[in-house]
């Protein structure tokens, strides 16, 4: 039974990092995207892969980004 729990736990942590490398790779905030993996898991993994990438600039004017406070929370920040 500890031999399963012990595996659980490793293939968690394997989906928090595929998890972070891809929200990382989509331009989102890895920190944010490891709690969110930590929590959700696979559910985490799989929202992160179906996302787009984070929006930067556009050619309709403004920043680009959502006008919601969570955007700010999921979405790398600009460099500059």
């Amino acid at each position: 039974m500890g031999g399963f729990l012990i595996l659980g736990a490793v293939v968690w942590l394997v989906v928090v990092v595929i998890t972070v490398q891809v929200a990382v790779q989509k331009g989102r905030r890895a920190w944010a995207w490891a709690i969110l993996g930590i929590l959700f898991g696979p559910f985490a993994m799989f929202a992160v892969v179906l996302m787009g990438p984070a929006k930067r600039g556009g050619s309709g004017g403004g920043t680009g980004r959502r006008d919601d406070s969570s955007a700010a929370f999921f979405e790398a920040p600009d460099e500059k």
